[in-house]
């Protein structure tokens, strides 16, 4: 499948892969934003969303696959939440121009695997934002970054991500994690792997839970038999619920 590859920054890693939906569609189309994980590291790169991003194409979506600034690859999180925010706007802008088919601006829907996931419901959370997604999908997200901390448990990837330890900075560790920003407004679907080892299933349970009692339009999918890794894997459940959600948008509620 084609795609284009499209810079949304100056900085080296600001930049994304457009696919345009296959087939006929009805116009305007949606538009499906990923965001990949990799515990925001260097190491990991917009490849682990390629497939996916694909298969949405080929269901009628158009797509947009980000890279981003990380750690060890342009920065930490400041830079992380400011292009993921420049990702998103970026839609409307040097996106829409290259693509031959106009975009409903008011369905695009967000997704985000693992450290991925944290960074789009993240930005659910921010409501200033000239684009508004109408969903966002997170796929065994990180979306507790501070609570651990808050009883005094060290964790140090999370420390790495932030720059700086929990004691020092604890309004820096809530205002970067989902779960401390409920409410927030816009429909959220946690997708989880219930043998998921890396980032737990309770992780998801705990932030439906707060969200719904918030009054948050929240879905909640805990998968038996798949772990973190399921939804990087056509044909799994967790990819297929993942899809279903992203097609349906607002709609899945």
């Amino acid at each position: 499948m084609d795609r284009i590859q499209i810079a949304y920054g100056p900085e080296p890693q600001q930049f994304g892969h457009f696919y345009l939906p296959e087939g006929q569609v009805a116009e305007p189309v949606p538009v499906v934003m990923i965001v990949h994980g990799g515990f925001w590291s260097g190491d990991y790169h917009l490849n682990l969303g390629t497939g996916f991003a694909v298969e949405l194409a080929r269901h009628g979506l158009a797509v947009w696959n980000v890279e981003y600034r990380r750690l060890g690859a342009g920065g930490g999180w400041p830079e992380m939440s400011a292009d993921v925010i420049a990702a998103l706007e970026a839609i409307a802008g040097p996106v829409a121009q290259r693509s031959p088919i106009p975009f409903d601006l008011n369905r695009i829907r967000v997704v985000g695997h693992s450290a991925g996931g944290q960074l789009a419901v993240w930005l659910a959370g921010e409501s200033d934002l000239r684009l508004q997604p109408e969903l966002v999908v997170s796929q065994a997200g990180a979306l507790d970054l501070a609570s651990a901390a808050e009883r005094g448990r060290r964790i140090g990837y999370i420390e790495d991500l932030l720059g700086v330890p929990y004691e020092e900075s604890p309004d820096v560790y809530r205002s970067a994690s989902p779960h401390h920003r409920i409410p927030v407004g816009i429909p959220v679907v946690c997708i989880h792997g219930a043998e998921d080892t890396q980032v737990p299933a309770k992780v998801s349970v705990r932030y439906g839970k707060a969200a719904a009692a918030a009054g948050d339009p929240v879905a909640v999918h805990i998968v038996e038999g798949e772990d973190h890794f399921a939804f990087l894997n056509p044909g799994t459940q967790c990819w297929d619920i993942s899809r279903t959600a992203l097609m349906s948008g607002a709609n899945h509620f």
